[in-house]
């Protein structure tokens, strides 16, 4: 389990820019991510799920299928009852429970990109709403001039190199915008751990949209 009391409280998170968010070094066990990492499959395998469309071109998506005995773990602690009562400390957030869809492995290689978006907000079959998304990332090395830098805001006000044991928290909601839009340049696989978290319906939860493109 990892220590989450090294998270912001819930109004450091609320009022971070450009809209509520956290990044954090060294939360996870660093052997347990390493088995994580090893557990990915090659760029060509067919398991993978890939996305032609130029704006997220190059990635590929791991359902469970795919998952290896420590990357199973890891998601059954991430979306523990005790990790999300933690999130909803940490981000004022909840209720919260944790969902597979859209989850799981994702890995980008060279010239892989993802635009600048905001993401689906309605769970398609049940009344919940997506609140908070946690990226963890598993590259030993990564340079800024390789790409694939995660950035936070419309106008890429945060800049998240994507390296190992570096976690971002994000609440989801119409100022959410983010995308690592730069492609990936050389022979690097950019991988990362990705956990969505839902929580009821409120009042004020906009109409059902998909993904929305900023065109960045």
């Amino acid at each position: 389990m990892p220590d989450l009391t090294c998270l912001t409280t819930a109004d450091e998170f609320t009022v971070a820019a450009p809209f509520a968010h956290t990044v954090v070094d060294g939360l996870w066990n660093a052997a347990e991510l390493h088995a994580c990492a090893a557990e990915f499959p090659p760029g060509n395998d067919p398991r993978w799920i890939t996305y032609p469309a130029p704006k997220e071109i190059g990635k590929r998506a791991g359902a469970s299928n795919m998952w290896g005995p420590a990357t199973r773990a890891f998601f059954e602690t991430a979306r523990s009852p005790e990790v999300c009562r933690a999130l909803e400390e940490a981000t004022g957030i909840g209720p919260l429970t944790a969902d597979d869809l859209g989850g799981g492995m994702h890995m980008t290689g060279e010239g892989g990109r993802l635009a600048v978006h905001r993401d689906f907000n309605r769970h398609p079959t049940l009344p919940l709403e997506r609140r908070l998304n946690v990226l963890v990332f598993l590259n030993e090395e990564w340079e800024r001039e390789w790409g694939g830098v995660l950035y936070l805001g419309a106008e890429r006000e945060v800049e998240v190199v994507p390296l190992f044991n570096r976690t971002v928290v994000f609440a989801c909601g119409p100022e959410s915008w983010h995308g690592h839009p730069d492609p990936i340049v050389g022979e690097h696989w950019r991988r990362s751990l990705a956990v969505y978290y839902y929580a009821p319906l409120r009042e004020e939860t906009a109409p059902g949209h998909t993904t929305i493109w900023s065109g960045r």
